[in-house]
């Protein structure tokens, strides 16, 4: 009874009677997602230190190649995998999936501290790539199958608190090891392997002890077949996806909202510090206080959203589009600013940290219950694809308009002005949300039905 209650305060009472090894399984994927994510940023802290590593010593030519190109190929094969990850999620066991998955992007964040070339760093920092796009639709076709609708956005505020910490978790290592020597490796090779090594042993207890939860267990209760049976998927899955108004909506908002987080973390530190004189220690700073807050800013959206899902299911992609919209403005005076004390850009990252990231544990849930559970996957993967596309192009974009036009501003004015776009497609997607979600109800209605008369004879 007790646990029951802890369970629900942390939005979490639909694991309340599960069992140890379905406990172990969510946590565990929240671990892994920390790990994953905590690669994410670990270069941002030190483009000039892995520029000179490799030769690179012109501004300009480091931020392109270290920050742009590498980027760039990330995201695209990430998002390339998001693709692949999400058609296998709805085929084949999710267990084994994600395992592979994530070993095979950490194997590649571990050796990037002895990548010896650019060319190789290259490489395994596209690898990367792999797992941390692959794993999204894997652990949301998951979340799916382990909470309820009402309960998703809170679930989905876990993983965004995982995700939010190992970016800052990543960003605050790179900085510290930044002038250090650890093991005998520069510092900013060793925060790549002091960052992925924890991962393996919870990747292979997740392996021997974690569950593979049935499709759709969360809205079909005890009901159903004894076996899962195995989902083949054909044109009428495909046509399902992109017949459904708020898949498309949410796809074609993620391209331009993710651009402005490709510049916050690619470029933001080395922008403070090489164009408007901050100190290197100043720069890290001001991003880990946004990478802080936005901790807490995911966390409590997930919480916010179920609270605003429960008092009128079509005001929830309206209220992230106004907490992308109220996260404009302290970006702008971020990239503008052009005081000499870090106080005032640390408070609008503190603002901007709080309410942007708000949209994103709620974009998921919103996609969980707007799909049917043997869709889940590859929406995500698509989506994901999106997401990386503007992570992708983002970075690589203005490390282009910096060669191209050597305007920091104009390049980064840019980036911040794409969560407009974003914000307009939440709130047009306010019309079709409940329309699709009640589609997914009926369904899982008539499935219940169905099954219980099968039973009954």
């Amino acid at each position: 009874m007790q646990e029951s209650r802890v369970l629900k305060v942390l939005g979490l009472g639909d694991l309340s009677g599960k069992g140890w090894r379905t406990h172990l399984s969510f946590w565990s994927i929240v671990g892994l997602t920390f790990f994953l994510f905590g690669d994410q940023n670990l270069a941002s802290a030190n483009l000039n230190r892995i520029g000179e590593a490799f030769g690179f010593t012109d501004t300009a030519e480091y931020r392109q190649k270290i920050g742009g190109h590498v980027a760039f190929y990330f995201f695209v094969l990430g998002g390339f995998m998001s693709i692949v990850a999400g058609a296998l999620t709805d085929t084949l066991n999710r267990k084994k999936l994600l395992f592979w998955t994530v070993f095979i992007g950490e194997l590649a964040c571990f050796a990037t501290a002895f990548a010896p070339t650019y060319n190789t760093y290259l490489i395994l920092r596209t690898l990367t790539g792999f797992g941390l796009g692959g794993i999204f639709p894997i652990i949301f076709s998951l979340l799916g199958d382990y909470f309820k609708a009402e309960n998703r956005s809170a679930a989905s505020g876990w993983l965004a608190l995982a995700m939010g910490l190992g970016i800052g978790v990543g960003q605050v290592l790179g900085g510290i090891l930044a002038d250090k020597t650890v093991f005998g490796l520069a510092g900013w090779r060793a925060s790549f392997a002091l960052m992925a090594a924890p991962s393996f042993p919870l990747l292979f207890l997740y392996l021997i002890f974690g569950t593979n939860p049935r499709r759709g267990a969360a809205e079909l209760g005890g009901h159903g077949p004894a076996q899962e049976v195995k989902h083949r998927i054909g044109l009428a899955d495909v046509k399902r996806l992109f017949s459904n108004r708020t898949n498309v909506l949410a796809m074609l908002q993620g391209i331009p909202g993710c651009v402005p987080w490709g510049l916050i973390f690619t470029f933001l530190v080395d922008f403070y510090e090489k164009s408007k004189g901050f100190k290197p220690a100043d720069g890290a700073l001001l991003i880990t206080v946004f990478g802080g807050v936005l901790i807490l800013g995911g966390f409590m959206g997930g919480f916010m959203g179920r609270l605003v899902y429960r008092r009128r299911r079509s005001w929830l992609p309206i209220y992230c589009g106004i907490c992308v919209l109220l996260g404009v403005l302290p970006m702008l005076y971020i990239v503008n600013y052009s005081g000499t004390s870090l106080l005032p850009p640390m408070i609008a990252a503190a603002f901007g940290g709080l309410v942007i990231p708000q949209a994103g544990p709620n974009i998921r849930a919103i996609l969980q219950n707007s799909n049917l559970p043997e869709n889940r996957g590859s929406i995500f993967g698509i989506f994901n694809f999106t997401d990386d596309l503007g992570k992708g192009f983002g970075p690589f974009l203005v490390g282009e308009f910096l060669v191209i036009f050597h305007s920091d501003l104009l390049a980064y004015n840019i980036a911040v002005l794409c969560w407009l776009p974003c914000a307009l497609g939440f709130f047009l997607m306010a019309y079709t949300f409940r329309t699709d979600e009640t589609h997914v109800e009926a369904e899982m209605d008539r499935r219940v039905s169905e099954y219980g008369k099968r039973a009954a004879a």
